[in-house]
C-alpha cells in the first residue's frame, strides 16, 4: 500500500504521545497533590480514572470501528485525546482534572483499540514484522523517556505542561491523519450494538480494575474489594451468557475457541504480568535497601526499554525473513533467566548484577513482543483484525494491573507490610531484600509458564502454517 510508512508514523505518533503522557504523569502526581491541596489517595484518581476508562472502552471502540472504519476511529481518537489534554492542563481543581482525564481515556481507548490492526493491515508479509517492531520500539521509547521528560517539564514549567505538550503533536498528527490515514478494511453495513452486553462489560471491567487497584493499594482483603469481586463475577457470567445467545454480540466469544489466538493471548498475559511485578517492586529495593536516589533508579529502569527500543525492529526484520522460529519461547526463557539472576543480585546486594539482568531482560522482551503481537493478529481472519487488536490492548492493561496486585499481595504475605516509610533504612531492610528476591523468582516462574504456553502455540503454528515459508497473501 502506498504511503504505508506515513500511516506508520501517524499511528506511532499517537501511541507515543499516549504512552509518554501516562508514564510522565506519575512524576507529576506530587505537584498535583500540592497544587490542589488534596491527599495522595485523592490524587491517584487522576491515574485510575484514565486507566479504568481506557480498559473498559477498548472492546467497545473496536466494535464501533467495524462500522466507522479503523482509520476514522483512530483519527477521532487523536482529536479527542488532544482536546482533552488541553482541558486537563487548564483544569482549576481536581474534579475537573479527573473528568477531563476520563475524556482522555476515551480518546486513548479509540487510539489503542485499532493501532495494532492499522499497522497490521497496512503492511504485507514482507515487512509486517519490521513495522510491528517499530510499534514495540515506540512503546519502549515512551516508557524510557517518560520519567525524564516528565521530570524536566514539571520542574521547569509545572505539571500542566505534561498535558500541553500533547496539543501541538496531537494537532499535527490529527491533520495528517485526515489527509493520509486510509487503509483497506472491511466495514459492516449496519452497527448492531449490544447495549445490555456493553453495560455488563463496562460493569465487569470497572469492578475488576477497581478490585485490582484496591488490592494494589491495601495488599489485603477489605469489604470494598470483596464487593467489587462479587460484582465482577456476577457481571462477567451474565456478560458471557448474553454474548453467547445474542445475534449481535459486543464481543464474539467464539474467537476464544480458536486455540492459537487464546494461547498467544495467554502468553502475552504472562509476559506483562511478570514485567509489571518487577516494575512495582524494583524501586522499593533500590531506594529502600540500597538507598539510591530516585534519579539513579530511573536510569536503571531505562536499561530494559533502551535495549527493547533497539532490539524490537531487528527482531521484526528477522521475523519477516524467517517466521517459523521459536522467538517467543526463547524470549520467555531468556526473561526467566534474567529474573532468576536479578533475584540473586537482590539477595547479595549487587546493583551491577541487577543492571545486567535488566539488559538481558530487554533482549528477551525484544524477542517476544513483535512475533507474539503479530501472531495474535494472524490467528484470526483479516476481517476480525480490529477485534483482535482491541482484545490485545485490553489483555495488556488487565495483566499489568494484575501484576501490581500480585506483587503487593506477595510482599504483604512475606513481610506483613508494604509500608515503605516504615521499612526504608530500618532493621527490616534485609527482610525487604529477601522478599523482593522471592517475588522476583515468582516472576521467573511466570515466564517459564509463558514459555510452555508459547511452545504449545508454536507447535500449532508450524502444523497449520508451516508447510510454506510465509503466508502467501498480499494485503
Amino acid at each position: 500500500m502506498r504511503g504505508r510508512y506515513f500511516v506508520l508514523i501517524i499511528v506511532l505518533s499517537g501511541v507515543f504521545m499516549s504512552v509518554l503522557d501516562s508514564v510522565a504523569l506519575n512524576i507529576a502526581l506530587p505537584a498535583i497533590t500540592s497544587d490542589f491541596g488534596v491527599s495522595v489517595a485523592q490524587a491517584q484518581w487522576v491515574v485510575t480514572s484514565y486507566l479504568l476508562t481506557q480498559t473498559c472502552l477498548l472492546i467497545v471502540a473496536g466494535k464501533i470501528s467495524e462500522r466507522t472504519g479503523q482509520a476514522r476511529m483512530f483519527t477521532v481518537g487523536l482529536v479527542v485525546f488532544t482536546i482533552s489534554s488541553l482541558l486537563c492542563g487548564l483544569s482549576i481543581n481536581l474534579t475537573q482534572l479527573v473528568f477531563f482525564r476520563v475524556l482522555q481515556g476515551i480518546g486513548a481507548s479509540m487510539l489503542f483499540s485499532v493501532s495494532t490492526s492499522i499497522i497490521f493491515l497496512s503492511f504485507d508479509v514482507t515487512d509486517r514484522g519490521k513495522a510491528m517492531g517499530f510499534l514495540g520500539s515506540t512503546v519502549a521509547v515512551g516508557a524510557m523517556l517518560g520519567p525524564v521528560i516528565g521530570g524536566f517539564l514539571v520542574g521547569t514549567l509545572g505539571w500542566q505542561s505534561i498535558f500541553f505538550v500533547n496539543v501541538p503533536t496531537g494537532t499535527v498528527a490529527a491533520l495528517a491523519a485526515v489527509k493520509i490515514l486510509k487503509i483497506d478494511e472491511y466495514l459492516v453495513d449496519k452497527l448492531d450494538m449490544d447495549l445490555p452486553g456493553t453495560a455488563l462489560w463496562i460493569i465487569s471491567m470497572s469492578s475488576l480494575m477497581l478490585m485490582l487497584g484496591w488490592l494494589g493499594q491495601d495488599g489485603v482483603l477489605t469489604r470494598p474489594i470483596i464487593i467489587a469481586f462479587i460484582v465482577f463475577i456476577i457481571s462477567l457470567i451474565s456478560f458471557i451468557r448474553r454474548e453467547s445467545t445474542t445475534s449481535s454480540p459486543l464481543l464474539d466469544i467464539s474467537v476464544f475457541k480458536v486455540k492459537r489466538f487464546t494461547l498467544v493471548g495467554l502468553s502475552m498475559i504472562m509476559f506483562f504480568l511478570s514485567m509489571s511485578m518487577i516494575t512495582i517492586l524494583g524501586p522499593f529495593y533500590y531506594e529502600g535497601v540500597l538507598d539510591f536516589d530516585p534519579t539513579i533508579v530511573g536510569l536503571i529502569f531505562m536499561v530494559m526499554p533502551a535495549v527493547t527500543m533497539l532490539g524490537a525492529p531487528l527482531v521484526g526484520k528477522m521475523y519477516d525473513s524467517k517466521r517459523f522460529r521459536p522467538y517467543t519461547i526463547t524470549g520467555h526463557l531468556i526473561r526467566a533467566g534474567s529474573f532468576f539472576l536479578m533475584a540473586y543480585g537482590f539477595l547479595i546486594l549487587s546493583p551491577l548484577l541487577t543492571v545486567v539482568s535488566f539488559f538481558i531482560m530487554g533482549i528477551g522482551s525484544s524477542l517476544f513482543q513483535t512475533p507474539n503481537n503479530t501472531e495474535m493478529m494472524l490467528a484470526l481472519p483479516r476481517e476480525k483484525s480490529g477485534l483482535a487488536s482491541s482484545i490485545q490492548a485490553t489483555a495488556r492493561n488487565l495483566s499489568m494491573a494484575m501484576g501490581i496486585s500480585v506483587a503487593t499481595i506477595l510482599m504483604t504475605l512475606l513481610m506483613g507490610s508494604m509500608d515503605y516509610g516504615a521499612i526504608s533504612g530500618g532493621p527490616l531492610v534485609g527482610e525487604l531484600a529477601r522478599s523482593v528476591a522471592i517475588a522476583t523468582v515468582f516472576s521467573g516462574v511466570i515466564s517459564i509458564v509463558g514459555a510452555a504456553i508459547s511452545r504449545k502455540t508454536w507447535g500449532l503454528i508450524r502444523r497449520e502454517d508451516g508447510t510454506v515459508p510465509v503466508r502467501l497473501e498480499k494485503d
